[in-house]
């Protein structure tokens, strides 16, 4: 289970300002963003491959929210105001792949890239998109592929660390 760190915060902080009907976050970790979109979204959904994450957030989050256990959105077929994701952005170290929770490919954008190639369908008309991107991966390519999906993205937030920086993408369609 992903423990939650700066970038989940930053994230957390980012959507407070984000309102609806339906939510969704693909990779629930530890769940504290999923507080937050229970606070400001009727109906929340909230997947992970991690079973473990899903059990934890069983026990501690609200009940307008439904925890589904599949890859990205594949099991999902709603369409949802507000996307946000905190996906694994780090690119592989030494071309391995060690951690599914912070391991991104082998730039550290593969796994963003398919996160909203999968959530593209599920967006509602005017919905957006809110990502976590790091310095630390391919982030000028991660914009291009970005715009190559038929998405517009700007930066919401840049939160500067000693290694790295984060950037809070908001993406529409």
């Amino acid at each position: 289970m992903y423990q939650p760190s700066e970038d989940s915060y930053l994230l957390a902080e980012t959507i407070q300002g984000y309102h609806g009907t339906m939510a969704l976050e693909i990779g629930v970790g530890s769940g504290e963003v999923l507080k937050v979109l229970c606070r400001n979204f009727r109906y929340v959904i909230g997947t992970d491959i991690d079973q473990t994450s899903l059990k934890f957030c069983r026990k501690t989050l609200p009940s307008n929210v439904d925890l589904i256990c599949c890859d990205a959105t594949d099991s999902l077929c709603a369409r949802f105001d507000l996307i946000a994701s905190n996906p694994p952005y780090l690119p592989f170290e030494n071309g391995e792949k060690l951690d599914c929770t912070i391991d991104g490919g082998h730039s550290g954008i593969e796994t963003t890239l398919r996160f909203l190639t999968s959530a593209k369908m599920l967006l509602a008309e005017n919905g957006q998109i809110i990502v976590v991107a790091s310095s630390l991966s391919d982030y000028h390519g991660l914009l291009y592929r970005i715009n190559r999906l038929g998405f517009r993205s700007r930066v919401l937030r840049v939160q500067k660390l000693f290694f790295e920086r984060l950037a809070i993408l908001e993406i529409t369609l």
